[in-house]
């Protein structure tokens, strides 16, 4: 589900994928966590990947109420992308084939 909201703390990521092509722009967005868990990690890949990518949260994690800005400079003219979320309590969440290049400079909310 997404829903439009006002950042309320924010942490600086990237994600970087190797052996990229040009690309037309690297999009951003505001993540919150309205989930009532710690987010532990967050994989971004394109919907044809059988694979996830690294985790973009590193040793950070965004505690339910928080947000976090998502920057994917990957060099890919894709929009759509897999998002998967882990957290704290064992779970994870996938959201297929997000438009990110929709949400760029936008807030985003996962619940």
């Amino acid at each position: 589900m997404i829903k439009h909201l006002f950042a309320t703390a924010a942490l600086g990521l990237a994600l970087v994928a190797p052996g990229a092509v040009a690309q037309t722009a690297s999009v951003s967005f505001d993540l919150t966590n309205n989930t009532g868990y710690t987010l532990t990690h967050i994989y971004i890949s394109l919907p044809s990947s059988d694979s996830w990518e690294e985790d973009i949260l590193g040793d950070q994690v965004v505690r339910n109420g928080e947000t976090v800005e998502i920057a994917v400079d990957d060099g890919l003219e894709a929009c759509e992308y897999d998002l998967r979320y882990d957290f704290s309590n064992g779970e994870s969440l996938v959201e297929e084939s997000v438009d990110l290049c929709a949400i760029d400079g936008e807030s985003y909310t996962v619940e």
